[in-house]
């Protein structure tokens, strides 16, 4: 079974050239995230996308990203640390405790770089949503009519 992509639908508050803020409602299974108080306010969330063309403030949006896209996004910025991690104090442990101990932070620092080079060199333009206008009599989940 092939899953569609995953959709949220927001309402644009800002438009910079050919970017846009968009205010979406956050997901149910943010109630119960720990980091919640880091991507969303009150709520909602504002992330920053590539505005369709005539797009202008208080459009609603329809904001879509592939799940394959987002399960490779997923794995580089959670797997690859953690690997690099483990990878650092596992050759390190062979000069004892405190060299693995070093290895695992400098295998970290180095997971995080990665993902920072990979994230701005291959995968920004395959990690952003794609964004399309929708019909603006529509509302926009958890706005009140």
């Amino acid at each position: 079974m092939i899953a569609g992509p995953l959709q949220a639908r927001g309402r644009v508050i800002e438009v910079h050239g050919d970017e846009a803020n968009v205010r979406i409602a956050a997901a149910s299974s943010c109630q119960g995230c720990r980091a919640r108080a880091l991507c969303t306010d009150g709520g909602e969330q504002v992330i920053r996308i590539v505005a369709p063309a005539n797009t202008s403030v208080d459009d609603p949006v329809l904001l879509e990203l592939d799940q394959a896209n987002f399960a490779l996004g997923v794995a580089i910025g959670y797997l690859l640390p953690a690997l690099t991690l483990l990878l650092g104090a596992a050759v390190a442990s062979l000069a004892g405790d405190t060299a693995a101990a070093l290895g695992a932070a400098v295998g970290l620092s180095t997971g995080l770089l990665l993902v920072r080079l990979l994230h701005r060199r291959l995968l920004a333009d395959r990690l952003q949503p794609t964004a399309s206008l929708t019909c603006p009599s529509q509302s926009v989940s958890g706005e009140k009519p």
